[in-house]
């Protein structure tokens, strides 16, 4: 018995002296860029033990990321920086910092995104250190980010930023100064009240609305009164979001004005401080196929009737604006009749938004035959899918029994760029019906991304089946061809998306599977998640690195 113990020990020894010298010889490896020949090491070291060494595939993650991020490729500087946004680890963070450096403006820009996230004095300086940078659009989103971090310095730059700006683009500051909220950022987006550009102005307006920034409510009771009916619109329905009972006097002499989108934000701003008749003036336009005052009256649950009367105006545009406003209330009439603006019809409809003079109120335009319009208008493309986003989102809130029908018409359908959200919602939903939903299309003949997306939503909620050997089977094979992709970038997208990379439709089920096996710990996920980096594209090692680091957190 003695003499079994100590060969038993021997060997032990002679294992654990062959891993480590394994280890060092791997590290170094994946530090001169050997990654396929390292992997596989790792790959022999894992069927001899059994057990992953999540310590050594922590450190291999960081070395592969820091070997791609040195790389002069700008395609997999990409992959680098996105895989380590993805990570979320302290280990990381200095690849954030070194791509501020990258003279690709794109990989700069989520660079500054993904450093805000990172709630430490360390990331704030790394965001100071790009306002030197030569490139305006690199130093507005960093100021943008340091406004939504509230730093003491963030309203001073964002100043400075403001006057070495073409005055045509200033209108993307008002937010930020509201955004803040201090005194110093009152009294920049007091000055912008004046601005000699009216887009300036209702910018300004507006963004106190939003931000309820009341303490300059006085200034918009004298923009109220002012000649541009366009700042009339804006300053009227900022007074009702403020709740001011003393405009009252100038708010009904507004809804004698001659423009009409001046009367319905006057209308509407009266009707949100109690005077309940004001809603008659916005229905009667309604009725006259306005559709300004159809959009408004989502705001008014007790304009259904007039709503559902609209879906029949002979007028699409009105027909449209009514089912998006009954949407939003989120009333079953509307429930039942929404897989024309979700689904895709004969008549190819793109829907992008409109707004009035004044910028308070959005309508939306049905445009036919609009698939060529958003081949080459990325901003048009997001309206167009976040409208329908958001109201699928709307019916999931509303009445789960039409959603889960909408779900198997969307499913059916094959409607790909709404299956993403579709199984999500049924996911997050959990119920024994949106769960039979997953697995009623879970085997759903000729459309693969249905399939798999509802295959990976069954594998996240741990139903019992083969959710989990078919979702690293499709792995297995997608990793092995498929480079992971990102959405068309929008450069001069100004506005409050941030600058984030987002994969392509099979990308990012690829993505979300690799992270779905990362969240739940499971090794032979993992294992699947190891063989995609040594088998598959080699540009793909980079992204998976920063979910391998997650997994082994």
């Amino acid at each position: 018995m003695l003499n079994l113990r100590f060969t038993f020990f021997i060997l032990f020894l002679i294992l654990s002296t062959y891993i480590s010298a394994n280890d060092g010889r791997l590290l170094f490896l994946v530090h001169q860029g050997a990654h396929e020949q390292a992997l596989k090491l790792y790959q022999a070291q894992y069927e001899l033990t059994g057990t992953h060494d999540y310590d050594l595939l922590h450190r291999i993650g960081i070395a592969m990321l820091d070997y791609g991020s040195r790389q002069k490729d700008p395609e997999i500087q990409l992959l680098s920086l996105f895989g380590a946004s993805v990570s979320a680890h302290e280990d990381v963070y200095y690849i954030l910092e070194e791509s501020l450096k990258s003279p690709y403006p794109q990989i700069q820009l989520v660079a500054v995104s993904a450093l805000a996230h990172f709630k430490n004095d360390k990331a704030d300086q790394a965001l100071l250190s790009v306002l030197g940078s030569p490139d305006l659009l690199i130093r507005f989103e960093a100021v943008k980010q340091l406004c939504r971090k509230k730093h003491v310095q963030a309203v001073d730059q964002t100043e400075s930023l403001l006057l070495k700006t073409p005055k045509s683009l200033q209108m993307v500051y008002p937010p930020l100064f509201a955004m803040v909220g201090d005194q110093k950022s009152i009294r920049a987006l007091r000055r912008l009240l004046h601005h000699p550009l009216e887009e300036v102005r209702l910018a300004a307006i507006l963004s106190i609305a939003k931000y309820q920034r009341d303490d300059l409510l006085p200034q918009i009771q004298h923009q109220v009164t002012q000649a541009f009916y366009a700042q009339q619109e804006a300053s009227a329905y900022t007074l009702g979001i403020l709740k001011d009972e003393s405009s009252t006097p100038k708010l009904k002499k507004l809804t004698h004005s001659s423009h009409p989108t001046v009367v319905l934000a006057a209308s509407l701003a009266l009707y949100r401080l109690g005077h309940e008749e004001e809603k008659e003036i916005i229905k009667q336009m309604a009725l006259k196929g306005n559709v300004y005052a159809v959009s408004i009256l989502a705001e008014i649950p007790e304009t259904s009737a007039t709503l559902i009367q609209l879906l029949d105006h002979p007028d699409l545009q009105v027909r449209i604006n009514a089912l998006i406003a009954l949407t939003r209330q989120r009333h079953p009439s509307a429930f039942e009749k929404l897989h024309f603006l979700l689904l895709q019809t004969k008549q190819d409809y793109v829907f992008d938004s409109q707004l009035s003079p004044g910028q308070s109120i959005k309508t939306w335009k049905a445009i036919p035959s609009g698939r060529e319009i958003l081949k080459d208008d990325i901003s048009i493309y997001e309206t167009h899918l976040t409208l329908r986003e958001n109201l699928l989102e709307k019916v999931r809130e509303g009445s789960e029994t039409h959603f889960i029908a909408l779900a198997d018409q969307i499913f059916n359908a094959r409607q790909n760029d709404l299956v993403p959200l579709t199984a999500e919602l049924l996911e997050d939903l959990g119920s024994v019906a949106a769960i039979q939903c997953l697995k009623n299309h879970q085997q759903q003949l000729g459309a693969p991304l249905v399939r798999h997306y509802c295959n990976l939503a069954l594998y996240r909620l741990q139903e019992e089946g083969p959710y989990g050997s078919q979702l690293r089977q499709w792995v297995k094979n997608q990793s092995k061809s498929d480079l992971i992709r990102f959405k068309p970038f929008n450069p001069w997208d100004l506005g409050n998306t941030p600058h984030t990379l987002t994969p392509e439709e099979t990308s990012q089920l690829l993505i979300q599977s690799f992270e779905a096996f990362a969240i739940n710990q499971d090794a032979a996920g993992i294992e699947t998640l190891v063989e995609a980096m040594a088998t598959g594209h080699a540009k793909n090692r980079y992204a998976l690195a920063g979910l391998l680091l997650r997994a082994t957190q």
